[in-house]
């Protein structure tokens, strides 16, 4: 569920309170088409006159994790970033003005994949393929 009713709804019909926290979280996260580092994120909240305490803000964003609503993805340089839960989708980065967009791919990686897990005997439970080089504007 990508809008903002449909994620408190479910929240609350699970039974789940609807902070102001919680709720202004999942609100910058669905109107940055980027996924968000934690500074940002406080940065917005503050922005929305919340300022909650890093540990009230660290404990909101592990339950979202745990809840499927909110995914951490990371793009190799250790600094981890924040975006709604959507469809299985990959990333393309630009290096030099930090652009991010979502990349879509198709079946032909799915079955690649298969065949890469049948083949070397594995099982995955996860995996990230991003595409890092320069945008348009940035070549």
């Amino acid at each position: 569920m990508n809008n903002l009713n449909g994620i408190l709804s479910q929240l609350k019909t699970k039974g789940y309170r609807l902070t102001p926290v919680r709720k202004s979280i999942i609100e910058v996260l669905l109107k940055n088409p980027s996924p968000l580092s934690i500074n940002d994120l406080i940065s917005q909240l503050k922005s929305k006159k919340l300022s909650p305490n890093k540990t009230t803000f660290y404990r909101e964003i592990s339950f979202l994790k745990d809840l499927r609503i909110v995914q951490e993805v990371e793009f190799g340089d250790g600094k981890k970033r924040y975006e709604i839960s959507k469809s299985h989708h990959h990333h393309i980065v630009c290096i030099k003005c930090n652009m991010v967009k979502d990349v879509q791919m198709e079946k032909d990686l799915l079955i690649k994949e298969q065949e890469i897990l049948k083949k070397m005997g594995f099982k995955s439970v996860n995996h990230s393929l991003e595409f890092f080089g320069l945008c348009s504007k940035c070549q």
